[in-house]
């Protein structure tokens, strides 16, 4: 079963525009977490790559405000 945690912004998103792309993460238990939202794609993307490159196990991904899933 998926659940799904309230918002945790790691950055300040003040004075920036709000976009239509969130960041996700899976767990080891199988469960998916909002990491940020109202990100650009580029935004997003560089986040899970940031996370991706810190060595994290978890998977992390970018989906757009109508639900599909980038990457």
């Amino acid at each position: 079963m998926h659940q799904r945690q309230g918002r945790v912004d790691e950055g300040g998103s003040e004075g920036r525009k709000e976009g239509g792309f969130s960041v996700w993460r899976l767990d080891d238990n199988n469960n998916e977490f909002l990491v940020r939202d109202g990100l650009t794609e580029e935004e997003a993307l560089a986040l899970v790559r940031e996370y991706e490159g810190r060595g994290h196990r978890q998977a992390y991904w970018v989906k757009q405000e109508s639900g599909r899933q980038i990457l």
